[in-house]
């Protein structure tokens, strides 16, 4: 009875599509809160029919059901688990010629080929082989999901209970449109004088002609984007960090409390319709950027493959060693390509008739490097735009005042087309901090702050202020909160 109750798992090589299956889950449930579940279906998707063309090669090959199973399996293997074990090689043997990959492609082509060599020579699977991989993933899948069922039940308890206590409703607010506008790596005022000697007077004198008020000496909470807005959205320090940018719990913490952060989680409370043109999937609405420098939709599950490997070092040789035009559009002009999108988004979404305030978060990379123009808009040549040039004082300028220009045409879309006076918070998040020698650490998190309200009553703003208390501040002063504000303090976390 047991036998014949188990018989399909010793007959059917299930385990061809339990791999892919088990991999997209696996990551979704490493990554929970950091991948929208659509775009995972999405990918465990693909990988499936993936699963399925590569069988049909094997069947061409092999006229046999489950030796063209096993040939796609190995094939699926190889592809998911690269990652890892080409990231082992560079550990264990750096500089070595064993983790390069000319000798790790050589030796899986000649691997492959014995596997072929010998799956012609073999003339039936064993069924013990066939369940003892069947039931490997089955256990696999079983696992993952008991771990993101915790995951499901645990996290948005803790959510709902948060909102409940900070929060008071706000029937008779005017509820103005609110565009929380950050521009990335806009260094303040203080740095950009000691550190570039240069002053930003003349850009702020224009944002004070259309009454912004310009906050002085600010500064990030951290030293990273995504830790930085994390912070900000929830109002409050992080917890539970290991204290680095390259650490997969502290990306886990950062895009889980983006995602369902506080801040807008209040103001749909008070009937916001939120528009997402950030960096970042929030609310569960993926990203319109495409991927850069942050890990977005599938991008934590896709980038330990082979495929992802080697897309991203074969597209960065065509740059570098062939200098194939349409690879430099691809890799270097992406950051561009996004800010023009999000501000075109932007300035469209204001002319949206809608009965609901709108709560629009943009987020540009700029003046972050690359320094796509000069100060008078002329593009810079591609060669300025490698990484090398990052460092470079007069480039980021000389960028900083072309972002000046296309900030103030922003705002003043803005405010020219709405219908009622809106709130605008045009800010940095942290400073420049591509130096060449060693400076003090404060400077990598004073950034560029500005607020423009509709009654302009600024009084609870504060010189010195850090971003953390941004949003307190904001919803004290515009929304009747009365929710402390938090000492101000920096978190320099490693690379």
């Amino acid at each position: 009875m047991q036998s014949s109750r188990f018989s399909a798992l010793r007959i059917i090589p299930f385990y061809l599509f339990l791999l892919p299956l088990f991999f997209v889950l696996h990551g979704y449930t490493e990554f929970y809160g950091l991948i929208p579940l659509i775009e995972s279906i999405n990918l465990a998707g693909i990988y499936l029919l993936a699963g399925l063309f590569l069988f049909c090669i094997g069947w061409l090959l092999f006229r046999n059901g489950y030796k063209a199973s096993l040939f796609a399996f190995l094939l699926l293997a190889f592809n998911f688990f690269f990652g890892p074990v080409h990231d082992f090689l560079k550990q264990t043997f750096p500089g070595s010629f064993i983790s390069r990959y000319s000798f790790i492609l050589s030796g899986a082509v000649i691997l492959f080929g014995i596997c072929i060599l010998l799956l012609k020579k073999v003339t039936k699977l064993p069924a013990q082989f066939i369940f003892y991989l069947n039931l490997l993933f089955i256990i696999l899948l079983l696992f993952d999901s008991f771990r993101l069922v915790i995951k499901l039940n645990t996290l948005p308890l803790q959510l709902s209970i948060d909102l409940k206590k900070e929060f008071t409703p706000c029937n008779d607010c005017t509820k103005p449109d609110i565009y929380f506008i950050v521009a990335d790596g806009y260094a303040g005022k203080q740095e950009l004088k000691d550190i570039f000697n240069y002053d930003n007077s003349s850009f702020e004198n224009e944002l004070q002609k259309r009454d912004f008020h310009l906050i002085a000496d600010t500064k990030g909470n951290y030293n990273f984007t995504p830790f930085i807005i994390a912070s900000m959205l929830n109002i409050s320090y992080l917890e539970g960090l290991e204290g680095s940018n390259t650490s997969k719990n502290d990306m886990r913490i950062c895009h889980r409390l983006i995602n369902k952060n506080k801040v807008l989680r209040y103001f749909k409370s008070e009937g916001y319709e939120f528009y997402n043109f950030s960096i970042f999937n929030i609310d569960d609405q993926a990203s319109l950027a495409k991927p850069t420098f942050l890990a977005t939709k599938t991008r934590p599950i896709t980038s330990q493959t082979f495929l992802y490997r080697i897309q991203r070092d074969l597209w960065y040789h065509l740059v570098t060693d062939f200098n194939f035009q349409f690879a430099k559009n691809k890799v270097i002009y992406r950051d561009l390509k996004n800010n023009n999108k999000l501000t075109e988004l932007t300035m469209q979404t204001v002319h949206n008739k809608t009965l609901k305030p709108k709560f629009v978060y943009t987020h540009l990379v700029m003046p972050h490097y690359p320094y796509y123009f000069d100060s008078t808009g002329k593009e810079m040549p591609y060669e300025s735009l490698y990484e090398s040039n990052m460092k470079n004082k007069e480039s980021y300028i000389s960028y900083l005042k072309y972002c000046n220009k296309k900030l103030l045409e922003l705002t003043d879309h803005i405010l020219k087309n709405s219908k009622k006076p809106p709130l605008i918070i045009l800010m940095g998040d942290h400073g420049f901090r591509e130096f060449e020698t060693e400076v003090d650490k404060k400077y990598y998190f004073m950034n560029f702050n500005a607020v423009l309200l509709p009654d302009k009553n600024y009084s609870g703003f504060y010189n010195g202020m850090s971003n953390v208390n941004q949003f307190r501040i904001i919803l004290n002063t515009e929304f009747k909160q009365t929710l402390p504000l938090l000492k101000d303090s920096t978190s320099f976390l490693r690379q």
